[in-house]
């Protein structure tokens, strides 16, 4: 080798797409998280985050009394025009468990790229694995029927969390 030759350049290393993994889910689950947090605040909400993550909630929220439990949800990206968001948890592989009203009250499902929202009640999903949501518009009348949630906090300040009977 002379001394103006390059010394071996170590191999290329094939670059590894971060992908669905587990770890790349998981923070982008606590930025939802964050986000929601920031959001409820600047609205007035207190806002309590539990220890650890063993809970089904995510986050606690207080309002007049009220103490309602909040499991957030996010999507980054779409699938065929709206935004799939799956409304269960998973434990040990197992297919995907329902939320109850008695763990939880609210679903916040965030949709990252319109800055949306939206606060549905559990007992709307209780029965359901995934949603779909539709900020830019349903193709079809019957496709949007969490719309009415969308931007709903107004439910967090009314209490309107549970269905009579519950």
């Amino acid at each position: 080798m002379t001394e103006y030759s390059a010394a071996p350049s170590p191999p290329l290393r094939k670059r590894q797409s971060i992908g669905r993994t587990t770890l790349y889910s998981k923070r982008k689950g606590l930025i939802a998280e964050l986000i929601f947090v920031v959001k409820a605040a600047s609205m007035g909400f207190a806002v309590s985050k539990p220890y650890g993550d063993c809970e089904p909630y995510d986050v606690i929220i207080e309002e007049n009394g009220r103490v309602f439990r909040i499991q957030v949800k996010s999507v980054f990206t779409t699938s065929r025009w709206g935004y799939s968001v799956c409304v269960t948890r998973k434990r040990q592989q197992k297919s995907g468990i329902a939320y109850s009203p008695h763990e939880i009250d609210f679903v916040a499902a965030y949709v990252v790229a319109h800055d949306a929202w939206y606060i549905i009640p559990v007992a709307e999903v209780a029965n359901l694995t995934n949603i779909r949501l539709y900020p830019e518009g349903a193709k079809r009348s019957d496709g949007a029927h969490f719309e009415k949630y969308r931007e709903a906090w107004d439910l967090l300040r009314r209490g309107a969390a549970r269905p009579a009977g519950v």
